[in-house]
């Protein structure tokens, strides 16, 4: 049942990531504009070159999170081969997954609100892939956990050898 939670647990870290990615993008940008409005800073090419790379770094945070979503899916893939899976358990596996499903539609719609502030402006636009994948996690979980279950359970079963003659 190892991949099932961790289906569970990319919901929450995508979550996590984001929000917390949106705050450091929001911020960034934030602090970007009101330092280089200053004269003395804004008289430097030194400076204003250094507070562009600290907006192109935070810019760029919508595919890191997009990189880490591929890698836990690959990760899923992965665990799910090698964890030993009895058809049986299939019915718990789709009823934690439901449940995971149910909860990581709460996060979407939580994203939603959040996302739509007024307060963070237009932040949401330099996120195009992380909202995407946060409005519609409800999909993308479910898509993730049929991956892990045929993964899990629709692999061929290899006995184990008897140890004679090594074949």
């Amino acid at each position: 049942m190892s991949t099932v939670r961790d289906v569970i647990l990319i919901a929450a870290l995508l979550f996590t990531l984001g929000t917390g990615f949106f705050v450091i993008n929001f911020a960034g940008n934030t602090i970007v504009t009101k330092v280089s409005s200053i004269s003395a800073i804004n008289q430097s090419n030194h400076s204003i070159q250094a507070f562009q790379g600290i907006t192109k770094t935070v810019n760029r945070l919508d595919y890191v999170l997009f990189g880490i979503f591929i890698g836990m899916v690959l990760a899923v893939i992965i665990t799910g081969w090698f964890i030993g899976g009895n058809p049986i358990f299939m019915i718990i596996y789709f009823l934690v997954l439901g449940i995971g499903i149910a909860f990581s539609t709460i996060l979407s719609n939580v994203w939603e609100t959040f996302s739509t502030v007024s307060a963070f402006g237009t932040t949401v636009n330099n996120f195009p892939i992380t909202n995407n994948i946060l409005l519609n996690l409800p999909i993308y979980l479910a898509v993730v956990g049929f991956i892990g279950v045929v993964v899990m359970f629709a692999k061929p079963f290899f006995q184990q050898n008897s140890g004679l003659g090594g074949y």
